[in-house]
């Protein structure tokens, strides 16, 4: 699973740009400048044409040279960080991409993305240092980090004029962690959600420029989910760039995360992603094992000291009372029936697809090695 950038790192409401990009009164940029010319033009008459091309043309120099296009450098370490980057090829504000070197799958798409962009990988060893040295060189504007394992140093978060930004796919700061998809679907939330903070020191802890909440779906699974956020995050990428284009400073801006209400979730290890059918009611089991399809080979457990993986899942209405049989017990093992298991409650699952060492298959055949009814998962 992925792990966004928590190293380096009244109803919810989504912290816009209307309420928090406000400009100075004056304006800025083009727009300031653009209202001073349009009142000057009533003057042109009187200084010719000739001389009013001059005005114009110092006045589109003066812009220019006052509203630079920014450059962006990008921090990431998972495929879903590809719909923004596309976006910031697109508008050839990209100056420079580093991944992790712990995916060997996203460092060749990502690679093969960036064309003419620079690319280079951040080892674990010496990272600090790696950072410093690509900041130093690609000189940056800003710095988006979009799922990026490494801790990134004070030092280095200070090094761009506008800082780093993290794009954190889960709601803070409620959600703050290693995983929040992962937990956002195993607590059985209602709603998930991507949220872009200044970074600081601290994880996960940085003001907060943008909030969005994503409707969350029971059936949704982690890979589901993370499909999801990727194209949330290219959305809010935008306005992203559409604050920072209007300059405003992400420092400024950011509105303090309520500390009262910060929930940090560590990465979880097998033991906390292993069935344990003596105390996990169906709804559950259910949640666990969608919230770890597709990453690995399925939630393990354990039958007669075979070790499988469960990696689809479904809830089995049942005619009768289970509530006096053990959870975990095998109540049907068959093509018609599929693999049923009893939960703690007296509520039943159908084990859709498991994953053994011979493969990936419907849980009733795992009959053919065996398995039968009656027999109880440990």
């Amino acid at each position: 699973m992925s792990l966004p950038n928590h190293d380096c790192s009244g109803n919810e409401q989504k912290l816009n740009q209307r309420e928090y990009g406000k400009g100075n009164s004056d304006g800025a940029g083009v727009h300031g400048l653009g209202a001073w010319f349009g009142a000057a033009h009533r003057d042109i008459p009187q200084i010719g044409h000739h001389h009013a091309m001059i005005i114009f043309f110092f006045i589109f120099l003066i812009v220019f040279m006052t509203n630079p296009k920014l450059k962006i450098a990008l921090l990431c370490n998972n495929k879903m960080a590809m719909p923004a980057m596309q976006r910031l090829i697109n508008e050839g504000l990209l100056c420079a991409v580093a991944t992790a070197d712990t995916d060997p799958e996203a460092m060749h798409v990502v690679g093969a993305m960036c064309g003419n962009v620079p690319y280079t990988t951040i080892g674990c060893n010496g990272h600090k240092q790696q950072l410093l040295d690509w900041v130093a060189a690609a000189q940056p504007d800003v710095v988006f980090v979009i799922t990026f394992p490494y801790r990134i140093p004070a030092s280095v978060l200070a090094m761009p004029r506008l800082g780093f930004l993290n794009f954190h796919f889960g709601l803070l700061p409620q959600m703050r962690g290693a995983d929040p998809i992962f937990e956002s679907i195993r607590q059985r939330l209602p709603v998930a959600g991507a949220t872009v903070h200044v970074m600081d020191e601290g994880l996960d802890t940085g003001p907060i420029l943008l909030r969005q909440e994503l409707p969350l779906s029971p059936e949704f699974t982690y890979g589901m989910l993370s499909g999801q956020m990727a194209m949330l995050g290219e959305n809010m990428c935008g306005e992203v760039l559409l604050q920072l284009a209007q300059g405003l400073a992400p420092a400024t801006i950011g509105v303090p995360q309520d500390e009262s209400k910060a929930k940090y979730w560590p990465k979880v290890g097998e033991a906390d992603i292993t069935i344990r059918w003596d105390k996990m009611p169906a709804d559950d089991v259910i949640a666990l094992v969608r919230a770890c399809n597709p990453v690995g080979r399925g939630v393990p457990t354990s039958i007669n000291g075979w070790k499988i993986g469960v990696v689809d899942i479904g809830m089995v209405n049942l005619d009768g009372d289970a509530s006096a049989i053990a959870p975990g017990t095998i109540l049907a093992i068959d093509h018609q029936n599929g693999l049923i298991v009893c939960c703690l409650g007296g509520k039943a699952v159908k084990l859709e697809v498991v994953y053994t060492s011979e493969g990936y298959f419907p849980g009733y055949k795992i009959g053919l090695f065996g398995v039968g009814q009656w027999m109880v998962f440990s």
